[in-house]
């Protein structure tokens, strides 16, 4: 009787390695495409299933019963179009370069894709960029994306950082609504209330005829028990600091 041989279970540890390199080799030839994507001026080949599979914003999209699913060319609204060519590599690849120069437009796409690794990865490297002169920008960019961990991580470096943040133009361009909310929080890191109001009179000069209306509703914001003797409030509501004559 010959020997019983038992079964055994292959499995190809470099299979899927294999296999999307050959879907990018597809997708730089062009060959096997199923969907072209129109953002601008820019058109885009690519696969419905290598995007579906990374994307649930595609996934969403290419099986479900909507108009996309069948269309030949898919017109996307309000997405950079090279931010989109690079997410669209990432999905065959894994692999993306973070700059600078274009992480905000990437973030913007990864969101509106649901890339959530992509997202991570874009929030990690602007945590890492946060300094004095672009943290207030950084915060806005991320509360306006819904990137909640960005938001708090920039928000609270701005207040630590506060003394630093009031001197760049970052702070003196800000609405009256944003100075309100800096304003307004208790975590602010400055050795006095002085400070504070030295920062919101600065704000004030940068545009003084817009902006000296809206003093005394930021002042009510500003501790002003806490202020020293010595300062006028008086003044300070013409936007001046004065030292009294006592």
């Amino acid at each position: 009787m010959e020997p019983c041989v038992p079964d055994e279970l292959f499995q190809s540890h470099s299979h899927a390695e294999h296999t999307f390199r050959r879907m990018e080799t597809y997708l730089r030839t062009r060959k096997l495409c199923d969907v072209v994507l129109l953002a601008g001026d820019r058109r885009i080949p690519a696969h419905r299933l290598v995007l579906s599979s990374v994307s649930d914003y595609f996934a969403a999209m290419f099986t479900s019963d909507v108009r996309e699913a069948k269309q030949e060319e898919v017109k996307m609204e309000a997405v950079d179009p090279d931010a989109l060519w690079v997410l669209v590599q990432y999905a065959y690849t894994g692999r993306l370069e973070l700059r600078e120069d274009t992480i905000e437009s990437l973030l913007s796409a990864a969101c509106l894709l649901q890339l959530s690794a992509v997202v991570q990865a874009c929030c990690t490297y602007l945590m890492k960029q946060l300094h004095p002169s672009n943290c207030l920008g950084i915060r806005s960019f991320a509360d306006a994306q819904g990137c909640q961990d960005l938001h708090k991580v920039a928000h609270n470096y701005t207040m630590e950082h506060f003394m630093g943040v009031m001197k760049n133009q970052e702070f003196l361009l800000l609405p009256a609504s944003e100075v309100e909310k800096l304003l307004a929080s208790d975590d602010m890191n400055v050795p006095d209330e002085e400070t504070v109001v030295s920062a919101l009179l600065s704000w004030v000069r940068h545009d003084p005829p817009t902006r000296q209306s809206q003093l005394p509703g930021l002042l009510a914001h500003v501790r002003l028990p806490l202020l020293k003797p010595q300062v006028t409030v008086s003044r300070v509501t013409w936007g001046e600091e004065k030292k009294s004559d006592d």
